[in-house]
């Protein structure tokens, strides 16, 4: 699988346009492989979407680094780089991407301030399964 870099049309350094049916770059960021495949199996569904993955923050940043993806989906607890300290050089790196906040330990009130200071939005992950497409939309004013 290539990287969103693959799929544009370039003019010296200018992207000019992109494959039509790559519409919209997702990373999904968790530290649990079995989550990070069930929300892959999840936004397979939708067409045009090219989907990767990271296990920490510090590889999501990495990667947010090499691809510019439109849209993170980023787990709150993981080891090495949690998904605050991942979102804010992330923020850094690429200010466009949005932030979907994930986690199983916090509800979306504890995370409303954070939300906020991001311009992210949050799925509990119990209701990822529900959530997260329209909200990922929502994100991208689809």
């Amino acid at each position: 699988m290539g990287t969103l870099r693959d799929f544009l049309y370039f003019s010296g350094n200018r992207a000019l346009c992109y494959d039509p049916w790559i519409v919209t770059s997702v990373l999904v960021v968790d530290d649990q492989s079995v989550v990070r495949r069930n929300i892959r199996s999840l936004l397979a569904e939708q067409t045009g979407w090219l989907l990767s993955e990271a296990e920490n923050g510090k590889v999501a940043v990495d990667l947010t680094r090499k691809n510019r993806p439109d849209i993170v989906v980023l787990d709150l607890v993981m080891p090495i780089m949690n998904g605050f300290e991942a979102a804010i050089e992330i923020r850094k790196i690429a200010p466009r991407t949005k932030i979907v906040f994930i986690s199983s330990h916090y509800a979306p009130d504890q995370t409303s301030a954070v939300t906020r200071l991001f311009g992210a939005d949050f799925v509990s992950k119990s209701e990822v399964g529900k959530e997260l497409i329209p909200t990922i939309n929502r994100l991208l004013d689809v």
